[in-house]
């Protein structure tokens, strides 16, 4: 039987560079397989930038991207949510009129899109987390847009995802780190894209492995048989937790898949 490892990137599976150890993740990306396992990346990423930190293994994995609201196995996009020109334009509306909002984009199938009053800084840092960055005016962008990510002060970024959710109650404003939060469909998050992926392959979510360290994981954890955080995961993720492995920066989950395989030989 085929049991599923999602994990969470940022925070969790990768380095705080974004890195990871691909040669590492190639020699155990086999032994998983042979095993049974199926590697899921389970992240607020685009799809795009996804593929493209995975290139070379994309082929022999599955993909949840933008939290939840694109799926995709196999080659074929099992799910895709969009949100339409009024949808988004909401969100703005919103963001545009709270102070402590320091930048916000719209993350779509083939790029990130940001205002044309962006600054540099935010470019890069959107640059970070998204492929196909460009300053773009919103109202006019010829792509399917799928969520809308923001910054604001890290000592405000409660508060303000809390307002959100008040106002917008059809959207679901959720904590992806610090001081950064997306926005998408309030019917969406990780666990109903690992629910749709275990439906595809008549799968339980007991043989579910899921690694995360945020708010924007808590229902992955919660879904799975198996919750795994690491060291610097939030204290709600910790609570979830079947198990609390070490700190993301010393490439923890890798350490734990290893020795998962190896006890499966044993």
């Amino acid at each position: 039987m085929i049991k599923l490892i999602a994990t969470d990137m940022d925070g969790t599976f990768l380095r705080a560079d974004g890195s990871y150890d691909k040669e590492r993740f190639a020699r155990l990306l086999d032994r998983l397989r042979d095993a049974g396992y199926l590697f899921v990346a389970a992240s607020g990423r685009s799809l795009l930038t996804l593929k493209e930190l995975f290139q070379g293994f994309e082929h022999q994995m599955a993909f949840i991207a933008e939290n939840g609201c694109i799926v995709e196995y196999d080659g074929q996009i099992l799910f895709e949510t969009k949100l339409s020109p009024e949808d988004y334009g909401l969100i703005l509306d919103e963001l545009d009129n709270h102070p402590d909002c320091q930048g916000y984009l719209l993350s779509g199938i083939k790029g990130a899109y940001l205002p044309l009053t962006s600054s540099e800084e935010y470019v890069r840092l959107a640059s970070h987390f998204y492929a196909n960055v460009q300053k773009a005016g919103l109202t006019s962008v010829a792509d399917s847009i799928v969520k809308v990510s923001a910054h604001c002060r890290y000592d405000k970024v409660h508060d303000l995802v809390a307002l959100l959710n008040a106002r917008l109650p059809h959207f679901r404003a959720v904590v992806t780190g610090f001081d950064g939060f997306d926005v998408i469909p309030a019917a969406y998050n990780k666990s109903t894209a690992l629910a749709l992926l275990c439906e595809t392959l008549n799968l339980s979510a007991e043989v579910v492995y899921a690694f995360g360290d945020n708010h924007n994981d808590l229902e992955m954890l919660a879904f799975a048989g198996t919750a795994i955080v690491p060291d610097n995961a939030i204290e709600a993720a910790k609570q979830l937790a079947t198990e609390v492995i070490g700190d993301h920066s010393t490439d923890a989950v890798l350490t734990y898949l290893e020795s998962l395989v190896s006890d499966d030989k044993d």
